[in-house]
């Protein structure tokens, strides 16, 4: 149950924070779809005009096809996301219950938002850019629309630069900013879209290989036996003949306790788990690094050590001091002098002498490091659940149904990450399809002059498109940028009180998006250049008149 319910709060996180960016991506491309929608209509729009239609009038067929072709999508995708979707990561989350099928229910109110904001981002925008283009008179609209005239932009006065550029680097770098509202639209697309791969991808990074990381490099022990607090002679023989066997490969005294806080800000208590022992006691079952530095760290005499997340909810930095129980009904003011590595569970972890000086107590190794030969999941349950069978063993401690917990959740979040990485992909490819066909479309008769003017075909494709490699790139420095920004707001978010996942990434992260983005690049330069190449140049050039 406790597997399924952090599984599924973290699906819940994501589908809090996820959507936020991915709509406002989607946002952009229905925007950036309608407005070609009315610059293709522009003569259309014209003829009508001049048959006698008023301008309301006309506006009218915008506002049916934004309104039909918005409120289609959405209920498309109210019904995938109220019923498709919920039941593929239901069936994922509970593959390994015995429970019931998720119960798919029908949320009128967020329906109701997400019409609404379907509509504005459907309806408003081409009614706006309509109502500008049909303030001109029939005569203007049925002629092809003038070119945005150009200026001069703020790299002219670097001379530096300037005057370094080649003719068609000039000319690039002018037509940029001659668009302004495309060059916009084309670095926030592209950033959106990199943003969600880099987040997504991301967060797969942060989620593979924590497991392995705490209880195969930090962690090295496989259990921790607890003992009664008072044990018989005949007991602690008994225990010590079997921690002799064979199948245990070695075994360490120490204190252990098990405590529970409530901590502000967090719904249900926390436990954690107190170690006390000597650094040579420990540091063969227990790694301690600076969650910071990742550097080794040495036992103190000054203060304990607590674990990054236990940290992160008290909000305390080393160097500073908390009150927590040490041990049951024992609360004590401490100093906290270091933070170490940890990504699962809770722990404070001290020498015996500051035990010592907090309890005002002799400290007693009441448990045992427990390190078998073997491994697997099957053998450690098998073996403990014979040291647990021994009078005076109070608990059993496995590593194995906190890995079990933590790779359900890593599962779970995968799939999700996966599917959100493919819709980002998709997002990209509609974004740059759409702006590049609109400029292409807008800028026909000025392609058709170079053209006759004697540049080859491949020269007029990079004439137009180097402003979208240009502006791709610079959007994907954006959002790389704003994707560490995600990534990092994600994680935090939907980690569990108990579990923290590594901000760090691997270089594939910062790579894929980028491949992604050039990939789509590479085709859609080709198709252009396939589409330039059939157009004829001089029929473009005829007067409409």
């Amino acid at each position: 149950f406790m597997n399924m319910k952090t599984a599924s709060e973290g699906i819940v996180s994501v589908g809090n924070l996820f959507p936020i960016v991915l709509y406002a991506v989607a946002a952009l491309v229905t925007v950036t779809t309608m407005t070609r929608f009315v610059n293709e209509e522009r003569t259309n729009a014209g003829v009508l005009k001049s048959l006698g239609y008023e301008t309301k009038d006309v506006m009218k067929k915008f506002a049916v096809y934004g309104f039909a072709a918005g409120v289609t999508g959405t209920i498309l995708g109210i019904l995938a996301g109220t019923y498709l979707l919920p039941t593929a990561l239901g069936a994922t989350l509970l593959k390994d219950t015995i429970l019931p099928s998720i119960q798919l229910n029908f949320h009128p109110w967020i329906s109701i938002i997400a019409i609404l904001c379907s509509l504005v981002c459907s309806v408003l925008p081409p009614l706006w850019i309509a109502r500008r283009e049909l303030k001109e008179q029939a005569s203007a609209l049925l002629l092809p629309k003038a070119p945005t005239a150009g200026a001069k932009i703020f790299l002219e006065r670097i001379p530096f630069i300037w005057n370094r550029l080649s003719f068609t680097g000039k000319v690039t770098a002018r037509n940029i900013f001659r668009y302004k509202q495309r060059m916009l639209m084309t670095i926030f697309g592209v950033a959106g879209s990199v943003a969600l791969l880099f987040a997504g991808r991301g967060i797969l990074s942060s989620l593979s290989g924590i497991a392995q990381r705490q209880f195969g490099e930090i962690i090295t022990y496989d259990a921790i036996v607890v003992k009664e607090a008072v044990m018989t002679g005949k007991e602690q023989e008994a225990l010590n003949q079997l921690l002799a066997t064979k199948e245990i490969e070695h075994y360490s005294d120490v204190h252990s306790e098990t405590i529970t806080t409530k901590i502000p800000g967090v719904h249900e208590e926390q436990s954690v788990t107190v170690l006390v022992g000597e650094e040579a006691e420990l540091s063969r079952y227990l790694q301690l690094y600076d969650a910071k530095t990742k550097q080794a760290k040495t036992l103190s005499n000054d203060g304990v050590f607590l674990s990054k997340k236990l940290a992160q909810l008290l909000n305390v930095h080393e160097g500073e001091t908390v009150r927590l129980p040490i041990k049951d009904g024992v609360t004590k003011e401490m100093v906290v002098s270091g933070i170490i590595e940890m990504y699962a569970g809770h722990f404070m972890i001290m020498s015996p002498t500051v035990y010592e000086t907090l309890t005002q107590e002799t400290l007693t190794k009441n448990a045992s490091f427990v390190s078998f030969k073997e491994k697997d999941a099957d053998s450690v349950r098998k073996m403990s659940a014979q040291l647990l069978a021994q009078d005076g063993v109070k608990a059993v401690i496995q590593n194995t149904s906190m890995i079990h917990r933590i790779e359900t959740i890593v599962g779970s979040l995968s799939r999700v990450m996966i599917l959100l990485t493919i819709v980002s992909v998709l997002l990209a490819i509609v974004i740059l399809y759409n702006l590049t066909t609109i400029n292409v479309a807008e800028r026909i008769r000025e392609l058709s002059t170079i053209k006759v003017l004697g540049f080859l075909n491949r020269e007029v494709t990079l004439y137009i498109y180097r402003e979208t490699m240009v502006l791709s790139l610079i959007g994907i420095g954006v959002g790389l940028l704003l994707g560490k920004v995600l990534h990092r707001v994600i994680i935090e978010a939907v980690a569990p009180a108990f579990v923290r996942f590594n901000p760090q990434v691997e270089l594939d992260v910062y790579i894929w998006p980028c491949v992604f983005i050039v990939l789509i690049l590479a085709v859609l330069g080709i198709l252009v250049n396939h589409m330039l190449k059939k157009v004829d140049m001089l029929e473009a050039l005829k007067s409409v008149d």
